[in-house]
Parts: structure tokens; C-alpha cells; sequence
């Protein structure tokens, strides 16, 4: 099996689709080592990358495998949400536009496309994608979700929540729409029928956090403490490290004149915000770490990887990039505790100590 790039390629592929990107990487990277004019591994490598957030690593996989096969359309789909995901939109839409160019017709471009635009904030560009994608399908109930929302972007409201109601008469069950056209009637102020779409969207899906909140928001706005604090609760049952959940309920039993339980509320929410916050540092951290691997800074590296799981001891993808870069820099002891320490973290996923 040294030798041999397919059979690399097959396990890295079989690593992959079993949920363990990490050891997929390596194998994959063989694969390509050993056959740099092959596709498919660098199409697996970009997929496996994307999955553990290395979103530059990704990106340059997947240009790498266009590069050996421009006409592939399913690279450019998967490079232009790599992108998407990586917040550059202006890129993303050059890909799906070049899905586009080789398959006119390909509905997934055109609800990707679409989709980017809302991202990008061209409002006016997506609301003609996507009436262009309901030409080609005019059954697409996803099609006409997506239209409402650039719509109510564009302050279109009125014409939104008929695209809304044309999403819902095709598929009763898209409780997307139900919460969307609940969220702009609440800005129109109408309570009732507001109440009435949350409600709704939460029959189609019990466990929609989100929309139990906004009928809670809906109650008390309407001047029904009890209700809305009996929604907010359930909401909390589904998501209970809401913080904004926490701080309107704590609003809420304020309110209602239950000082010692707002109190509560609002301590546990500036608690679930300090985590939130040392998380999103951890990401940052954790990038930076990715940036500095791939230029061979490995001291750097290790810096920015420790710095992560201080901040969020929870993130096994913190721990398992740090074992990376400590195990390159030949601190192999180091390195197994990391690895085992990812392990730990996500016990269902294999991860091989170096």
C-alpha cells in the first residue's frame, strides 16, 4: 500500500465518510504525494479540510483539483461554499457562476448563487436569481423561501410574505417560512397573526428553539407575562446556552415583578456570553495557528493552538491542531496528549496518536 495512491485515496475517502476527517488528511495527502495528477484525493482533501474549518487549506485543495480538471462542475460548487463559508461571497459567486456557465440548469448553483447574494447584501441580485431558479422550477417551495427573505431584506414586506405563503401552500412542512413570515408580521406589527405563524412553525417542529422564543417575544409584547414565560422556558429546554433567551426571560420575570429568578437569569446569561465570547477568541486563535502551520512557523503555531484551548477547553478540533504542530515540531510526548486529549473530547471519532 506505500506505493500505491488509490489505495491511500480509498482509505483516506472510507476515514472521511466515517466521521474522521483528521485521519483521513494524512491519507489523502499520500495519495496525493504520490499521484499529483489525480482529482479525486485533492476533491476529498479540499471536503475533509472544509470539515475541520482549515477553510484556506480547502480552498487551496479544491483550486488545486480545478486546476487539473476546469470542467469538473461539482468542484466549483464545492469551492464557491468553501468560500461562502469563509465569508468571501465576491469569490464564491465566480465559482457558482462557473457552474453555470458549463450547467445552465443546475439548481443547486442557482440556489447556491442566490443564497450568496443575500450574504454578499445584493438584495436586488438574489431576488432575480431566484426568480430566474422559479422559471426553471416553478414547484420549488425552497425557491420561494429564498425569495421572501432577499424580499424582506429589500423591505419589500407585503411581497415577501406572498412568497412566503407560496413557499408554505407547496410545502406546509418548510417551517422556515412559517417562522420568516412569522418574524415579519411581528415587524409589521401584527401580534395575532404573528402568534399564529410561530405557532405554526413550532407544530411542523417541536424542537424549534427559536421559534418558541419569538412567540414568547410575541406574548409579552402583548402584555402576557405568564405565557411568555412559560414559552421562554421551553425555548431554554431546547437551547439551553441561549443567552439572549436567558436575559429576555430575565426581562420578562422583571417585569412581572420576580426579582430573585431575573437575577438568576440574567447572571447565567453574562456567564453563557463570557464562554461565547472566549470561543469565538478560540476560533480566531485557532486560524492564526492554521496560518502559521502552513507557513512552517511552528513555534508560532504552537502559541496560537495553546492559546485556543485555553480559551475553549471544550473544541477537540483545538486540541487535534495543536497535536499537529506539536508532533511536526518533534515533541511527540506533547503531542499523544493532545491527540488524546481530542479523543476525549469527540470519543466517536478514531484519532491516531502520532
Amino acid at each position: 500500500m506505500p506505493n500505491h495512491p488509490n489505495a491511500h485515496y480509498y482509505l483516506g475517502q472510507a476515514l472521511e465518510k466515517s466521521g474522521n476527517p483528521e485521519g483521513a488528511i494524512p491519507e489523502l495527502e499520500t495519495a496525493i504525494k504520490l499521484a499529483p495528477d489525480m482529482v479525486e484525493p485533492r476533491q476529498a482533501l479540499g471536503q475533509a479540510l472544509q470539515q475541520i474549518e482549515d477553510l484556506d487549506g480547502a480552498v487551496e485543495a479544491f483550486r488545486a483539483a480545478i486546476k487539473l480538471k476546469p470542467e469538473f462542475v461539482q468542484l466549483h460548487n464545492d469551492l464557491g461554499l468553501a468560500l461562502v463559508q469563509k465569508r468571501d461571497p465576491e469569490a464564491a459567486i465566480v465559482e457558482f457562476n462557473a457552474v453555470l456557465k458549463l450547467d445552465p440548469n443546475n439548481l443547486v448553483a442557482h440556489h447556491n448563487l442566490g443564497m450568496t447574494l443575500i450574504q454578499k447584501g445584493d438584495y436586488a441580485g438574489a431576488v432575480a436569481q431566484y426568480q430566474k431558479l422559479i422559471r426553471l422550477v416553478p414547484d420549488d417551495a425552497e425557491a420561494y423561501y429564498n425569495l421572501g427573505l432577499a424580499l424582506k431584506q429589500k423591505d419589500a414586506l407585503n411581497d415577501a410574505i406572498a412568497e412566503l405563503q407560496k413557499a408554505i401552500t407547496l410545502k406546509p412542512s418548510l417551517h422556515e417560512a412559517h417562522y420568516a413570515l412569522g418574524a415579519i408580521l411581528l415587524q409589521q406589527s401584527k401580534l395575532d397573526e404573528a402568534a399564529a405563524a410561530f405557532r405554526t412553525a413550532i407544530e411542523v417542529k417541536k424542537d424549534y428553539a427559536e421559534a418558541h422564543y419569538a412567540l414568547g417575544t410575541v406574548l409579552q409584547q402583548r402584555g402576557d407575562l405568564v405565557g411568555a414565560i412559560a414559552v421562554f422556558r421551553e425555548a431554554l429546554k431546547l437551547a439551553p446556552n441561549a443567552a439572549e433567551i436567558r436575559n429576555t426571560l430575565g426581562n420578562a420575570l422583571r417585569q412581572k415583578g420576580d426579582i430573585d429568578a431575573a437575577r438568576i437569569e440574567f447572571q447565567e446569561a453574562a456567564r453563557l456570553n463570557k464562554i461565547k465570547t472566549n470561543q469565538q477568541a478560540a476560533i480566531f486563535a485557532s486560524n492564526a495557528g492554521l496560518a502559521q502551520l502552513k507557513e512552517g512557523k511552528l513555534e508560532a503555531a504552537v502559541e496560537r493552538f495553546q492559546a485556543a484551548v485555553q480559551l475553549d477547553p471544550t473544541n477537540s478540533q483545538s486540541y487535534y491542531n495543536l497535536a499537529r504542530a506539536l508532533q511536526q515540531k518533534g515533541d511527540a510526548e506533547a503531542a499523544r496528549a493532545a491527540y488524546q486529549k481530542a479523543k476525549e473530547l469527540k470519543p466517536r471519532r478514531a484519532i491516531s496518536p502520532p
